[in-house]
């Protein structure tokens, strides 16, 4: 029995007054229905299920007839009967492939409503997860403030270390300026070192000088003195 949309091959090839078997084998691959099974595999196995594409030719009993020959209408008995056997079994297959469609259409609603019924939805309970993500932004929290202060007390001993070290080159340099300063007294020092000693000499002559001169005046005196007495 032909299905709504199929072809009734067995009315095409022999009412159209038919062809050699050969034309005849090879414009049936044009018209037959072409189905390429596919298989989807569920988890383990389960949920399997098998599905055909199907592709008609809208041009079926155009193109037959066209390719018929006049000289070409007669066939043998034993050619009809191989047509006829081919039709039968090909209309078979079709048949046989759309009752197997139909039983995987029914065959995959009951899986999938077995799945609906025996795998209920849980709800996860995500609270200790919550828990520990707020424990956990705490002490990224401490962490931050604790990195914070850190950060301002190395701040804070840059800044005493530059403190320090403007005054130690300011110190450095009254160092110099007196180390300089007390170079330069040095030698005044030894130049009036110097001028000391010849002073001293200047005056040890003068003191000389001087009680010579005392001598040689007392000396007269003495000599008047003595005279008169």
């Amino acid at each position: 029995m032909a299905r709504p949309g199929s072809v009734n091959l067995k009315n095409v090839f022999f009412e159209s007054g038919g062809s050699s078997a050969a034309g005849s084998i090879y414009r049936m691959s044009s018209i037959k229905k072409t189905r390429t099974p596919s298989v989807h595999g569920g988890a383990g196995g389960s949920g399997t299920r098998i599905s055909f594409g199907s592709n008609y030719s809208n041009t079926l009993g155009s193109n037959l007839l066209r390719s018929t020959s006049i000289n070409e209408l007669l066939l043998t008995s034993n050619e009809k009967t191989t047509m006829q056997n081919l039709n039968d079994r090909l209309a078979a297959y079709l048949e046989k492939v759309h009752s197997l469609e139909t039983s995987n259409s029914v065959l995959e609603k009951q899986i999938r409503e077995w799945y609906e019924k025996s795998s209920p939805i849980v709800k996860q309970d995500y609270n200790a997860f919550f828990k520990v993500i707020e424990d956990l932004q705490d002490k990224i929290t401490k962490a931050r403030i604790d990195n914070t202060r850190i950060i301002l007390q190395i701040d804070n001993s840059k800044l005493a270390a530059d403190d320090f070290r403007v005054k130690y080159e300011t110190e450095l340099s009254l160092r110099l300026n007196v180390e300089n300063d007390i170079t330069g007294l040095q030698g005044l020092i030894d130049e009036l070192t110097l001028v000391r000693t010849d002073l001293e000499h200047q005056i040890e002559s003068l003191k000389e000088e001087l009680a010579y001169l005392k001598k040689q005046h007392e000396e007269p005196f003495q000599k008047g003195l003595f005279s008169v007495n």
